[in-house]
């Protein structure tokens, strides 16, 4: 018998977990009783050259698993595949199937099973029956048709998650990915109602030796980045403590990518924390929302006055980066509020803020339940939030330019400080930059032309910070010729700024400018040869001394 697993993922970067977490599971006897092959792809792959493999393959069987993002591009292409090749049997698992399954499997005929939960321990007896043709309908979180009926058999649970083969036992698992990733726990204590996690809340954990040895087996790989999947790194101290003790262990070796919820840092995992040597971890904080009622209906855990105070102590630290969650939609949530939590957290100066609509996904309270809470939501992947009480469908459309003003513009450290200080002194600058670009298309992703679109903003609205604009457009290496550039003047030994504060002068080889803010004056040195910049200092008006000073080779 001929299995394939067709593996779509969002890009190249990722690799699907479950597929070498569940072939580790199969006994060498039962997996010899088969051939298997893998076919991967991502969504940019041209889908006549996926079905074109799977055909010349023949599979009897055809595994995968299907998220919120390649829903559409697997389900076109298994129907084709199935018109090709009727006789085949498909079986598929993942996210998309922790919900009621009865209509999706009676508008997709071409899918004689899905598979409802966690898959490990069901797997081998499932690969056994479909091996033997026996029926699979009887099994732990399958859902099909049988006999014109439909069986649900509620959602697969591993009740023993250490006893798991781990994933990279598979051969197929990858380790030429720019991360790898890895459960160190599963399950999650904190039931939020958008989550798919939030059904399970008992939370199993890996042995630490175990968890070791596989990051040694990374490092040997040649691994640099690991991301942790553990829903919320911190939420048992003693566990985050041990996780981190061996985290130092790879310091220089390795990264970790972790999720930490900030409003439950106890003085033992904080005292750890502060002494983590930089560039070890990146932490994705899930703040979500600052308000608490807002909290309260997701049934999320943790005072927004605590998420605060967590995440100024992890800005403190200044060793660990820090990525901020914001969910755009959450029942109770306003436009007004959300804008408001946005510019909190900038003025505590995390490292990115990520803004993302709620997603309304399958198996979750609020999907459940979306007449309670007034949600109102797409009915096709990625299942995003239309509308809510207190949420209209354009307030939903700023939401999501916010979003990618976040990801232009703050999350890109050439601007971050431009925001931050602009921010933090002016309340109305956030809401008007967003109405400001509303009629510019931000699909691009070039930074020189975020410059300009920043640049050309503050001059017509708030020309007091054209200067640190154009400050920022230096240091980020554009040309001084372009209109950001063009505020800077040229300094030599009769300019009105009677000194230059850099460490050197040669008008030989360098050529100097200086700007001029209503608080400091910066000076550049470019070399006259690569016209690039070489050295950079701001001096404060106020008090004469050096503010800020770089070498750029």
């Amino acid at each position: 018998m001929r299995f394939l697993w067709l593996d779509i993922n969002s890009s190249f970067s990722h690799s699907s977990l479950a597929i070498p977490s569940l072939d580790a599971q199969l006994e060498s006897s039962l997996r010899d009783k088969a051939d298997w092959k893998i076919i991967s792809g991502s969504l940019s792959t041209d889908s006549s050259a996926i079905i074109s493999q799977i055909c010349l393959e023949q599979p009897d069987i055809l595994f995968s698993t299907i998220w919120l993002f390649n829903s559409f591009y697997i389900l076109s292409v298994i129907k084709k595949v199935k018109a090709l090749l009727p006789n085949l049997r498909i079986v598929l698992g993942g996210p998309e199937f922790l919900g009621d399954n009865q209509v999706f499997l009676s508008i997709n005929k071409e899918v004689d099973a899905v598979i409802r939960g966690e898959g490990e321990e069901i797997y081998p007896t499932l690969v056994d029956n479909l091996i033997k043709n026996e029926t699979i309908s009887r099994l732990p979180g399958v859902c099909t048709f049988s006999d014109g009926s439909y069986c649900d058999n509620e959602k697969a649970i591993v009740s023993n998650f250490s006893a798991l083969k781990i994933p990279e036992s598979s051969s197929f698992f990858s380790y030429n990915k720019p991360f790898v990733q890895i459960e160190t726990s599963r399950g999650c204590f904190n039931l939020c109602r958008f989550c798919v996690s939030g059904s399970k809340e008992i939370v199993s954990y890996a042995g630490y030796d175990t968890i070791k040895d596989r990051l040694t087996n990374f490092k040997n790989k040649g691994v640099k980045n690991i991301r942790i999947l553990d829903r919320t790194f911190n939420a048992n101290t003693k566990h985050a403590i041990n996780l981190l003790r061996i985290m130092k262990e790879f310091s220089g070796e390795l990264k970790f990518h972790i999720e930490i919820h900030p409003a439950y840092l106890s003085e033992q995992l904080k005292s750890e924390l502060s002494d983590i040597p930089p560039n070890l971890i990146h932490s994705e904080a899930g703040i979500q929302s600052l308000d608490p009622k807002v909290l309260k209906i997701a049934n999320r855990k943790g005072s927004p006055k605590l998420s605060i105070q967590g995440l100024i102590f992890l800005r403190s630290l200044k060793s660990i980066e820090i990525h901020a969650d914001l969910i755009a939609g959450l029942p109770g949530y306003s436009l007004k509020k959300l804008f408001e939590d946005y510019s909190d957290l900038i003025k505590i100066g995390v490292d990115e803020i990520q803004v993302e609509l709620l997603k309304v996904l399958p198996g979750t309270e609020f999907r459940n339940n979306s007449t309670l809470f007034n949600l109102k939501y797409s009915p096709i992947p990625p299942y995003e939030v239309l509308e809510t009480e207190l949420f209209s469908f354009e307030d939903i459309i700023t939401a999501t330019k916010l979003s990618r003003i976040s990801d232009l513009w703050y999350n890109d450290i050439r601007w971050r400080g431009v925001l931050q200080e602009i921010i933090n002194e002016e309340n109305g600058f956030l809401v008007e930059f967003v109405d400001y670009t509303s009629d510019l298309n931000l699909k691009f992703s070039n930074p020189e032309k975020c410059g300009l679109i920043l640049y050309n903003f503050c001059d017509t609205r708030y020309s007091k910070y054209t200067s640190i604009v154009s400050n920022a457009w230096i240091l980020a290496g554009y040309s001084i010729n372009k209109e950001p550039g063009k505020m800077v003047k040229q300094w030599t030994h009769s300019s009105e700024i009677p000194y230059s504060p850099l460490k050197e002068v040669d008008f030989f080889k360098e050529s100097y400018y200086y700007l001029e803010s209503s608080l400091y004056y910066y000076f550049y040195s470019f070399s006259k040869k690569s016209k690039s910049l070489i050295a950079y200092t701001s001096i404060s008006k106020v008090t004469n001394n050096v503010t800020e000073s770089k070498e750029f080779i």
